[in-house]
């Protein structure tokens, strides 16, 4: 079996360039040259073999440069199937498009949920692009995959009755282990945030908004909040939010880091992710993995696995509710490494790459050999 991985920003900065690079890697080892990635970049630091470059000319955002479309029509059909990854992508439309008229089967996965939270955010023009491209895409697709079980439900009432699919966000359980920093009496506590600056989606405004009203009960105890990552658009912003409530001081931006996030989060008391809306939070297992408490918003794929690991803490996605949140996540220190533990422990049994990859495998096996066969009669 040989499957292509369609995402034409690979290798960026986003999870979606993760999920592929630990998905496909996985994958390889179990079955040398099964799995490639297919992307638009001229040239990427990954290993010979799991990239595949189409970096022609394209006319417009639907249209597919020229040596990609010669290439599958030549050389398509030596290809079990191709997952495309990316919800609302133009280029996604493209490719599957071609690919039914090239009679070469494919699976969909958006990352993203299609909650109304996302729908929302550009409401008209996501409606608009829903119902000419979007729902042809998904439909023409052997089935769907998606990174949590709650996002099957937003999918289904768009309409969508065809097969499901869950595989998560692995990790790499041989990332290099920082250990634990122990904290001297008196140093201020730090939660840390990883991840790009984006104030309505990563909900960073409720982030400090939540981070003040804690805060402001605390007696002056020595709590810092340290958000880093891509300053993307909002940083400016998110800057202007603290300084106006007074917390500039207890808050700091760090912009991108060159450390591992392992290593970032082993200097952290508790990892945050705050998201109106969220595919996954591979950093949230990332922190896990680090031994590093959590707490993250319910709308976030991963908030299923923090809570069955106990590694932490989930609330809804109100600056009123990640306040409470801390609040508790305060009131139970004592308890912050044994959920470290607890966290580490889980993503080391449940979360790697590895069993991804065996959850992929099954589910391309199923559904593109039921696709070929189809075909042959």
């Amino acid at each position: 079996m040989k499957v292509a991985h369609f995402l034409p920003h690979y290798p960026g900065r986003e999870g979606t360039t993760a999920f592929c690079r630990g998905l496909c890697e996985a994958l390889n080892r179990d079955e040398p040259g099964s799995s490639e990635v297919w992307s638009y970049k001229k040239q990427t630091a990954d290993g010979e073999g799991l990239v595949r470059s189409f970096s022609g000319k394209r006319h417009h955002a639907f249209d597919l440069p020229r040596d990609l479309r010669g290439f599958l029509s030549e050389r398509g059909r030596e290809y079990s199937g191709v997952v495309l990854h990316g919800a609302f992508n133009p280029p996604m439309a493209a490719m599957g498009r071609a690919l039914r008229k090239c009679k070469i089967p494919y699976i969909f996965m958006p990352h993203d949920p299609y909650a109304e939270e996302l729908m929302d955010h550009g409401r008209l023009k996501k409606s608009i692009y829903w119902h000419l491209f979007e729902k042809r895409l998904i439909a023409g697709a052997e089935g769907v995959i998606l990174l949590s079980a709650s996002h099957e439900q937003p999918l289904r009432k768009r309409g969508y009755r065809g097969k499901v699919e869950i595989v998560p966000n692995g990790c790499d359980p041989a990332s290099p282990f920082h250990g634990r920093k122990i904290w001297k009496e008196g140093e201020p506590t730090v939660i840390q945030y990883l991840g790009r600056m984006d104030r309505n989606h990563k909900g960073l405004d409720l982030l400090i908004e939540g981070f003040q009203k804690f805060i402001s009960e605390l007696n002056g105890a020595p709590v810092k909040l340290v958000l880093s990552g891509n300053d993307w658009f909002d940083r400016n912003h998110l800057e202007t939010i603290a300084s106006d409530m007074k917390i500039q001081e207890s808050v700091t931006f760090t912009g991108a880091r060159s450390e591992s996030a392992m290593e970032i989060f082993s200097e952290a008391d508790m990892a945050v992710l705050t998201s109106r809306f969220d595919g996954f939070g591979l950093t949230i297992v990332e922190a896990m993995l680090a031994g590093c408490p959590v707490m993250v918003t319910r709308t976030c794929g991963v908030a299923s696995h923090v809570e069955e690991s106990e590694g932490g803490w989930t609330v809804e996605p109100s600056a009123a509710a990640i306040g409470e949140g801390f609040k508790r996540a305060w009131q139970e220190r004592a308890g912050w490494e044994a959920r470290g533990e607890s966290a580490r422990k889980f993503v080391l049994g449940a979360l790697t790459w590895e069993q991804a990859a065996k959850r992929s495998a099954r589910v391309y096996g199923e559904w593109f050999g039921l696709a070929k066969a189809g075909n042959r009669k």
